[in-house]
């Protein structure tokens, strides 16, 4: 982490300050009004501290340039190339072929993981395919180590949909009838 900080031009004396917070963290735990034995932390940094997301974040930043690689090709939004969205610690990938590009998103991801520590998790990954190419799917299955799923996914609590039209149902119908059973 603060190998990537200074990388991104952090000044030296935030620096110290996040080595003071972060390097070598230990916690204690009161018991019976009693202060227990300090403890070392396996993860460098602390749940409920208010600089842990804004570091994820810049640490996060350098994975999200990376994609910007031409080997990455995301979709196109008018004239404007898509590859990826972030939400914290959520991430929508947008890939246009993924036979060619998820091999070096794979490699990618994994070459971050070993520098940052950040992991993903692919039980909770999910890929969805726009196609209805079944040879393509079948394909795609064997080159992503994620499930695909079939008609629909949730990102960020909205149901993601192969086909436009159902957005409505899938989302602001469902939302409507809970405000009202509410």
């Amino acid at each position: 982490m603060i190998k990537t900080l200074t990388k991104v031009g952090i000044g030296e004396t935030f620096l110290n300050i996040i080595k003071a917070i972060y390097d070598k963290p230990t916690a204690n735990i009161i018991l019976n009004g009693e202060k227990l034995k300090a403890f070392s932390l396996k993860s460098q940094t602390r749940q409920g501290c208010p600089f842990s997301p804004l570091l994820f974040n810049i640490v996060l930043e350098v994975l999200a340039i990376a994609t910007q690689t031409k080997e990455i090709k995301g979709i196109y939004i008018g004239r404007e190339e898509v590859k990826l969205s972030l939400y914290t610690d959520d991430m929508i990938l947008y890939i246009e072929n993924p036979k060619d590009s998820t091999q070096k998103l794979l490699e990618l991801i994994n070459t971050f993981s070993i520098v940052a520590g950040y992991k993903i998790n692919n039980q909770k990954s999910v890929t969805f395919l726009y196609t209805d190419n079944e040879i393509l799917e079948k394909e795609y299955k064997n080159t992503i180590p994620f499930k695909i799923a079939p008609q629909k996914t949730k990102y960020l609590g909205i149901h993601l949909t192969k086909e436009v039209k159902d957005l409505h149902a899938e989302n602001y119908k469902t939302l409507i009838k809970e405000i009202k059973e509410d």
